[in-house]
């Protein structure tokens, strides 16, 4: 009887230290658990405040941005509205020469700039011409056709009025609307049959066929 109740004490011993040793490893791995799971909840946290904070960085940076880009085309403006005829020329001529140079997407930005400052000038058809040419020799063939049908719609007296009408054809025919261009070279023709336009209406036509 004295051994089996020392054998039982032991078995009882034992299996109890078992429990508690099973009881502090499970206990230990959900401590482990909900550090691990706190710390990244707080990394979580700091990491959505990171962000936040950068784009509230980035809208100021965008209103900069556009705060300095208003001041520098006041100055252009304020420029520009000082300047004399001759000198509102000379600014022209200088886009002009970027086209003569092949340089075509300068000339575009800078005539762009000069019509919208100068729309009410004696140069405003010429320069709406002209940015026409530079986004046609881009191949930006809508936007070519915008600028060119400007001369024949409000431009009427313009010296690049039969000009316009030839590019306008050429245009049209680019962006693969046959009809519309052969009418355009057509009436080209018709209505200025002794101009060099009337001559190169016709060979684009003769092309066409």
């Amino acid at each position: 009887m004295e051994m089996n109740s020392i054998h039982t004490k032991y078995v009882f011993i034992l299996l109890s230290a078992m429990l508690f040793i099973s009881g502090c490893v499970t206990t230990h791995e959900t401590i482990v658990e909900e550090v691990t799971n706190n710390e990244s909840l707080s990394n979580k946290k700091e990491i959505y405040e990171l962000k936040l904070k950068l784009l509230d960085f980035e809208k100021k940076l965008v209103a900069l941005e556009n705060l300095i880009q208003k001041a520098e085309n006041e100055k252009v403006i304020e420029k520009f509205d000082d300047l004399s005829t001759e000198e509102i020329r000379s600014e022209y001529q200088k886009a002009f020469d970027l086209i003569k140079s092949g340089e075509y997407f300068a000339a575009e930005e800078t005539l762009s700039i000069f019509i919208g400052l100068y729309s009410d000038t004696e140069f405003i058809d010429d320069a709406i011409y002209w940015l026409g040419e530079s986004f046609y020799s881009q191949k930006k063939y809508n936007k070519a056709l915008k600028e060119f049908e400007k001369i024949t719609k409000h431009h009427p007296n313009s010296e690049k009025l039969v000009e316009a009408i030839l590019k306008t054809g050429f245009t049209q025919f680019e962006l693969g609307d046959l009809e519309k261009s052969i009418k355009t070279l057509n009436q080209l023709i018709k209505s200025y049959p002794d101009s060099s336009a009337s001559r190169l209406a016709k060979d684009k036509l003769n092309s066409i066929k």
